[in-house]
């Protein structure tokens, strides 16, 4: 359910804009423990049946101090999570991470936001038993869902009795029976065009591999995987949709071969032009060191391969017609 739509509207840009809500509608929590603080605002304090809560979890830590992304699972209570992001640092605050949760009620009354906890450790100290995880937790919190009928409730017994049957005036007998017949001629016909149109077979138009690649993408980046500890398997799935991507545009067979072997193949037939297969090259070697070497993704690098893949793409498509022509050539 927590799909985060991270990044997916740009590079380096995550979900929808914040909302700015005013300080007397918004609920907050604190606290703070060790070298972490943790701030949870939710708003608005009142919401109706129909409105979308917003809640915002904000953790500032000191520099070297790790942040797990928090796991909610039944911390919402009787809200239902229609989406997740984490929000990129703002202007000079580098230390302090924020995620945005978008909530809708359940029902009317009371709903309960049990503690909200995060787990942190702090790498400062060179000794192993302070670098154990630690948590920091709020007190929960309620809100009261109004509904648009306010206290009241429908009561049957306050309907008004049925009238009894009344007499229809002889001068629109005539008139009642010709529009029922015009009803019955205009459904017959409507009938008969929805038979025609069933009988159309229509073939949807195939997907162009641009619109596969950027579908891929976005459904990659709703499983959130960096977030939860996935990376390597993030990278795999990156790159070979960047690959596929490029079998469905220039007919090498990137799925099966090495980085080196496809390198080379791109080199060979001057599929792209230098400057993008060198880009291209830095891209698949870098996510090679993490998926076989081990190597840890430095800060800003996922995103960056993201923008690098999404980019590819689109610079693939705008040399579609330059690659047809070099195709026909040969």
């Amino acid at each position: 359910m927590l799909s985060a739509l991270m990044l997916l509207a740009g590079c380096g840009a995550t979900g929808t804009r914040d909302s700015v809500p005013q300080p007397e509608d918004v609920i907050e929590r604190k606290a703070e423990k060790g070298p972490a603080k943790l701030l949870v605002r939710v708003w608005p304090r009142e919401p109706r049946l129909s409105d979308l809560v917003e809640m915002e979890v904000r953790v500032e830590s000191q520099p070297g101090v790790e942040i797990k992304p928090p796991a909610f699972g039944q911390a919402v209570g009787d809200f239902l999570v229609r989406d997740y992001s984490e929000r990129p640092p703002e202007a000079g605050d580098r230390n302090t991470r924020r995620f945005h949760y978008q909530l809708e009620p359940a029902h009317a009354g009371k709903h309960l936001i049990r503690s909200v906890a995060v787990e942190f450790t702090d790498r400062r100290s060179a000794s192993e038993a302070a670098r154990e995880p630690a948590f920091i937790e709020t007190d929960p919190l309620e809100l009261t869902v109004t509904s648009e009928l306010g206290d009241e409730a429908p009561d049957l017994a306050k309907l008004e009795p049925m009238l009894p049957p009344q007499a229809i005036p002889a001068q629109f007998a005539a008139g009642r029976v010709a529009a029922i017949a015009v009803a019955v001629v205009v459904v017959g016909a409507a009938l008969v065009l929805v038979r025609r149109r069933k009988r159309r077979v229509i073939v949807p138009r195939p997907q162009t591999p641009e619109e596969i690649a950027h579908a891929a993408l976005a459904a990659l980046l709703a499983e959130n995987l960096p977030a939860r500890g996935l990376i390597k398997e993030f990278y795999l799935r990156l790159t070979a949709i960047v690959r596929k991507y490029i079998e469905e545009t220039t007919g090498i067979r990137a799925p099966e071969q090495t980085t080196e072997e496809f390198l080379r193949d791109i080199r060979s037939r001057e599929a792209f032009a230098p400057e993008r297969s060198a880009r291209l090259a830095e891209f698949l070697e870098a996510a090679d060191m993490i998926k076989y070497a081990g190597q840890e993704p430095r800060e800003g690098q996922i995103e960056e391969a993201i923008c690098r893949a999404r980019e590819f793409v689109d610079m693939q498509t705008k040399r579609a017609p330059e690659l047809a022509a070099i195709g026909a050539e040969r």
